[in-house]
C-alpha cells in the first residue's frame, strides 16, 4: 500500500475511533448525571419482552403467550445484553443504548467518507451526530431510536458502497443488513426495492445492476426475515412478515382524527367500545371512518404528520417538565425547531437537485430514502423521534458530494 493512501487509511482509523469514543462517553456521562425517565407506554413493552428473553421464556410479554405486536430486534438485543450481564433494568439498557449511538455515529462517519472527499467535513459531520442532544438523550428511553439508527445507517452505508460499485456479494450483504433493519421497524422494507427500481432511473441516476446482483439483493433481504415470518405463522395461522402493529394503527389513526364538520374519530372508538364491537366489524368500521373522511387523511392529517416528523425530539425535556437551556426563552427553542427543520429543508435541496440531473446514484439513492421514509410517516403517524433514525442520511445532505457517481 503506498505511503500516502497507509496514511489517509491511518488518519481515518483515528477519526472513526476517537469519534465513536466521544459519542459513548457523552451518552454514559448523560445517563449517569441525570435520573432516567420513568418506563411507561411501549417502554413498558419492550423492557418486558427484552426480560423475558433473558431468561429463556422467548418472545412474550406475560410469560405465557407468544407475542407479535411489536418488532423484534430491539428486545432481542436487549435480552441478550440482559443475559449477558446478569442485569435487567433500566439503567442497563441506557448503557446498551449508549454503545449503539457510539456504533451508529461510527457507521455514519464511514458513510460520509462515501459521499464526500474532504475528512474534514465527514469529520464535523460525524462530531454533529456525536454530541447532539435530541441523539444522546435517547439513551435514557427504552426505546428503538439507538438501534433503528445504528441499523439504518449500516444498512445505508453498504447500500451507497453497493451502488458505486455493484456486486454480488456487496448485494448480499446490503440485502441482510436491511432484512435486519425491516426486523427493527417494517418502515425500512423498501429500501431494496429502491435499490432494484433505480435500475430504470434515467441517464446519471441509473443503478447497474446484474441479474445476479438483484438476486442476491433479495434472497438475502428476504433469507434474514423469513424465519420470523415463519415463526409468526405457527403462532397465529396468518401471514404478519415483522409484526402486527398495523391493526394498533389503525385504531390510533382514527382516535386521533379531527376531521372538519365531523365528529371526532374518539367518538367513534367510544361507540364501538361501548357496543363491544371487535375484530373484523371493528376494523371494517375503522376503515369505513376513514374513507368517509379521505380528503382530511391524505391532505391535512399527512400535512400535520410531515411537519410533526420534522420537528424536533423532545422527549427528554417534556420528561422533566422543561424545556432545558432554553425554558422560557421561546426565541431557543424557534432557532432549536429552525435547525432541525433545516435539515429537511437541505433534503428538498438536494431532491432538486438530483432532480435537475447534477447527481448520480448515490445521491439517488439516498434522497429517495430520505423522502420515501418521511412519506410513510406522513401518511401513518410523524413526531421528531420517529425521524432520528434518519438523522445521518439528513447530516449528508450538507456535505460537499464527491465525484460524479455520487
Amino acid at each position: 500500500m503506498p505511503l500516502p493512501v497507509r496514511g489517509e487509511c491511518s488518519r481515518r482509523g483515528i477519526v472513526v475511533v476517537s469519534v465513536s469514543i466521544l459519542a459513548l462517553a457523552a451518552a454514559l456521562l448523560f445517563a449517569q448525571a441525570y435520573p432516567l425517565p420513568e418506563v411507561r407506554y411501549d417502554s413498558v413493552e419492550y423492557l418486558s419482552l427484552a426480560r423475558n428473553i433473558a431468561v429463556g421464556k422467548g418472545f412474550t410479554e406475560d410469560g405465557v403467550l407468544p407475542a407479535v405486536y411489536r418488532p423484534p430486534l430491539f428486545s432481542a438485543l436487549l435480552g441478550g445484553w440482559f443475559f449477558l450481564t446478569g442485569t435487567s433494568s433500566p439503567f442497563s439498557a441506557a448503557v446498551l443504548q449508549s454503545f449503539f449511538h457510539a456504533a451508529g455515529t461510527a457507521f455514519a462517519f464511514l458513510l460520509f467518507l462515501e459521499i464526500t472527499p474532504s475528512l474534514a467535513w465527514a469529520t464535523c459531520a460525524a462530531l454533529f451526530l456525536a454530541v447532539n442532544p435530541l441523539l444522546v438523550t435517547r439513551v435514557a428511553f427504552v426505546l428503538q431510536e439507538p438501534t433503528l439508527l445504528l441499523f439504518t445507517t449500516f444498512a445505508a452505508w453498504l447500500s451507497v458502497r453497493l451502488v458505486k460499485a455493484p456486486s454480488a456479494f456487496r448485494a448480499a450483504l446490503a440485502g441482510a443488513a436491511w432484512g435486519l433493519c425491516t426486523l427493527a421497524k417494517v418502515v425500512a422494507g423498501f429500501a431494496p426495492f429502491l435499490l432494484l427500481a433505480m435500475r430504470f432511473l434515467p441517464g446519471r441516476l441509473r443503478g447497474k445492476w446484474l441479474w445476479g446482483d438483484a438476486a442476491a439483493l433479495l434472497l438475502c433481504f428476504a433469507a434474514v426475515i423469513a424465519p420470523w415470518t415463519v415463526r409468526n405463522y405457527v403462532h397465529f395461522h396468518r401471514f404478519i412478515p415483522v409484526n402486527g402493529q398495523g391493526e394498533g394503527m389503525l385504531e390510533w389513526n382514527v382516535s386521533h382524527a379531527e376531521p372538519p364538520e365531523q365528529p371526532p374519530g374518539s367518538a367513534l372508538i367510544e361507540e364501538l367500545d361501548r357496543r363491544g364491537v371487535a375484530g373484523e366489524k371493528r376494523k371494517e368500521a375503522l376503515r369505513d371512518y376513514l374513507h368517509r373522511n379521505l380528503r382530511y387523511v391524505l391532505f391535512d392529517r399527512t400535512l400535520k404528520n410531515a411537519l410533526g416528523f420534522a420537528g424536533p425530539a423532545r422527549d427528554w425535556w417534556w420528561e422533566r417538565g422543561r424545556y432545558g437551556p432554553g425554558e422560557r426563552r421561546p426565541w431557543y427553542w424557534t432557532a432549536h425547531d429552525a435547525l432541525l427543520r433545516f435539515l429537511f429543508l437541505s433534503l428538498l435541496f438536494r431532491a432538486v437537485w438530483v432532480g435537475a440531473g447534477r447527481g448520480g446514484p448515490v445521491a439517488a439513492f439516498t434522497v429517495l430514502f430520505c423522502l420515501g421514509y418521511w412519506l410513510e410517516y406522513a401518511l401513518t403517524f410523524g413526531v421528531g423521534r420517529f425521524a432520528l433514525p434518519i438523522y445521518p442520511l439528513l447530516a449528508a445532505m450538507l456535505l460537499p458530494w464527491g465525484d460524479r457517481n455520487c
